[in-house]
């Protein structure tokens, strides 16, 4: 018992450590906050090809299909116009699971 008792504070210390842990992958598995853009469903604001954030006032900008995409720099750009459609029809992977 003495042994638990002078030990108490690091296994809940631990604890929280891995709780912490796991939470933290299971945003990045959802694709949420923090998480980068990479992973998650793009979105109008954000830059196709790497999946950052991009403010629409600053960005580079391209055209496909009737759709304007923003981009964070003209290398992205170059790296889209190569092959727009790789990165405009991609479908959603899903990692594991049934659905």
């Amino acid at each position: 018992m003495t042994w638990l008792s002078q030990n108490l504070i690091w296994i809940v210390l631990g604890g929280l450590v891995v709780v912490f842990l796991w939470r933290s992958q299971a945003m990045r598995s959802r694709g949420g906050e923090g998480a980068g853009m990479m992973h998650g469903a793009p979105d109008a604001n954000s830059d196709p090809v790497t999946g950052n954030r991009v403010d629409p006032t600053h960005a580079i900008t391209a055209n496909f299909e009737g759709k304007t995409f923003y981009f964070e720099s003209e290398q992205s750009r170059a790296v889209f116009q190569q092959n727009p459609s790789r990165f405009v029809h991609q479908h959603h992977r899903h990692h594991g699971g049934c659905c």
